[in-house]
């Protein structure tokens, strides 16, 4: 859905500071949401495609218009300092995807010359 799916693919449902991010699908596609925590409140866990139970958290970003399930829109419902604190942590959590990717390379390269040194002892010694 329309401002959902770029976030859904970062994210998984949890925590994060004082944001509680709920990252979701539908037969539809992705759904996202971010509910910012009432002050000393862990969240209340209420399943992991649904909201938390805490009576006093506010939605943040979520849907703001279209069909639900069909054609929904994702943005923001609230503006505040929680706006700047999700970007910081998105930039947080797309660097360290860039950095698991450049482990994954470089594990895949070692493999590779390990391969071809193997091959090439093998051979040597034939």
């Amino acid at each position: 859905m329309q401002g959902a799916k770029e976030y859904a693919n970062l994210f998984t449902t949890g925590t994060y500071g004082k944001l509680y991010i709920v990252s979701s699908s539908h037969a539809r596609g992705k759904t996202f949401r971010i509910y910012v925590l009432p002050d000393g409140e862990g969240f209340i866990h209420n399943g992991p495609s649904n909201g938390p139970l805490n009576s006093n958290a506010v939605e943040v970003y979520g849907p703001v218009s279209g069909q639900l399930g069909w054609s929904e829109v994702y943005g923001w419902k609230h503006l505040g300092q929680w706006v700047s604190d999700f970007s910081d942590i998105v930039q947080i959590r797309l660097q360290e995807l860039k950095t698991q990717i450049e482990l994954k390379d470089k594990g895949e390269a070692a493999k590779e010359l390990d391969r071809a040194e193997l091959i090439a002892n093998t051979l040597s010694n034939y």
